[in-house]
């Protein structure tokens, strides 16, 4: 049943490209070349959503791999995913939307919208909100973005918690600084936040499955998902079971659901002045200041700029709550845009994007494909070094008592990484002291997937989950949580 649902996956994959390409007669080879790296990525078992645009023409939109796995339903071009912290680009539009109309300025300081603003707070301006600069704490809480909180404990919450550096000296990553925005867009418009985007700028460009809970769904198009084999589940069942609103821990940040078709309509809009003025346009994707110290990218209001290997300008974001992954590519000087959303967090799947930007100027360069096929191993198999490896970091983290001092001299390739990875240690050894090995799900790319059980044999949500990967010298490369 698998092998037919595959082939009439290509097949359909194969007409969709055909049709795509066929005002211009045969396909380029710039397009053939991106449908065999999408081709081998599918049956290398990526589930993903693709499109890629050149020059105004579309070389490929489609999906491959599954939104439904136990349903064995494919991904579509109508398929639905959570975008992540693409959501900032829209809250960021907003903003410059309502200074066109003169009813704010970035320069403006929150102090103006919000009662009761700390001392400390009190000189924080929309554009460090909007640039990463304001030194308000990046998260309140790991793992709430589905846990309901009211507007008044949330800002409870950033009033009462420390400026992590003085606003305006330094660039830190905030999703909280996002959903003060949308507060901000609520408090000027009297409009709830997706409302507002739904009115001027959904609508505006015609965006019909672009949102959170307000636009029609199909929900059997809602992409479930994956995370170490097992089905997390969609947006609209966190969000049932957390009363049915969206937490303000994601709201303006991240978790807005869109298709890459409707992605694409957007791209256009924006580049074609449909939503805001060029002025605004230049303003929102301007390098207002550094992401790190070496000055390789820089973040705009809700993008990333920087150069690639061409030196040709990228504008950039991508987003992930863990589960889904997704990347927005433009490349203006170009004229190229990718867009990609997968259901599947994995080392590699987060490099697709990146792996298509290469092959479209590079005819020499062979791109990555994810390798998404597992095997799975049971407790008691080590049949290899890796997973030996693999069994200790269990004992691990599964053992209060156990030091990690031995295992990080012995397998953790950058040295310069320990004292990250004792903190993690500690936090999961807090966590998951007492737990028990259920499986391990081995890759072809050397990495792997440690799924625990509860300790009453209970599973909630879902079993813990932390992924190891190796280089081929059995040394740890990479480690997430």
């Amino acid at each position: 049943m698998k092998f037919i649902t595959l082939v009439v996956i290509l097949l359909t994959l194969s007409i969709s490209c055909k049709e795509k390409n066929s005002a211009n007669g045969a396909k380029n080879p710039v397009a053939n070349r991106l449908e065999s790296y999408i081709n081998d990525c599918n049956k290398n078992g990526l589930s993903a959503s693709i499109l890629v645009a050149q020059h105004g023409d579309i070389l490929y939109s489609g999906g491959v791999g599954f939104r439904n796995k136990t349903e064995q339903l494919p991904v579509t071009e109508a398929t639905v995913f959570t975008t992540g912290s693409l959501t900032k680009q829209f809250t960021a539009t907003a903003i410059l939307q309502l200074q066109e109309a003169n009813k704010l300025a970035v320069s403006d300081s929150i102090y103006t919208f919000f009662d009761n603003l700390p001392k400390d707070k009190q000189h924080i301006t929309i554009h460090q909100l909007l640039t990463h600069t304001s030194g308000i704490v990046g998260n309140l809480g790991y793992g709430v973005d589905f846990k309901p909180i009211s507007k008044q404990e949330f800002l409870a919450k950033v009033y009462n918690t420390p400026l992590d550096f003085a606003s305006g000296t330094q660039y830190s990553y905030s999703n909280v600084g996002y959903s003060l925005l949308a507060m901000i867009i609520e408090k000027v418009t009297l409009l709830d936040y997706e409302s507002y985007l739904q009115r001027h700028l959904f609508k505006k460009t015609g965006m019909k499955h672009t949102g959170y809970l307000l636009p029609k769904w199909d929900t059997t198009q809602v992409a479930h998902g994956y995370k170490c084999g097992e089905d997390w589940g969609t947006h609209f069942y966190k969000w049932k079971a957390a009363t049915n609103k969206i937490s303000w821990h994601l709201k303006g940040n991240g978790g807005i659901l869109s298709t890459s078709s409707d992605l694409y309509q957007w791209y256009l809009a924006v580049k074609n002045q449909k939503v805001i003025s060029k002025k605004s346009w230049e303003q929102l994707t301007f390098p207002h200041v550094k992401e790190n110290e070496s000055g390789d990218s820089y973040y705009g209001y809700g993008w990333t700029l920087m150069n690639s290997d061409r030196n040709t300008k990228i504008i950039a974001h991508n987003g992930s709550n863990g589960v889904f992954y997704a990347d927005l590519l433009q490349l203006p000087e170009e004229n190229t845009v990718i867009i990609y959303m997968t259901n599947e967090l994995r080392y590699d799947t987060q490099l697709v994007a990146w792996e298509i930007e290469q092959l479209l100027f590079n005819e020499n360069y062979t791109p990555v494909v994810p390798k998404m096929n597992p095997t799975k191993h049971i407790d008691s198999e080590t049949g290899n070094k890796q997973l030996q490896i693999v069994h200790q970091f269990v004992q691990l983290i599964t053992d209060e008592d156990v030091n990690s001092d031995q295992f990080i001299t012995n397998h953790l390739t950058n040295k310069q990484r320990t004292p990250q990875f004792k903190m993690w240690i500690k936090a999961m050894q807090k966590e998951f002291s007492g737990y028990s090995l259920k499986h391990i799900l081995a890759y072809e790319d050397m990495s792997y997937d440690i799924v625990l059980e509860s300790k009453d044999g209970k599973v909630v949500d879902l079993t813990p989950c932390f992924d190891l990967q190796f280089n081929e010298h059995n040394k740890l490369v990479a480690f997430g949580w």
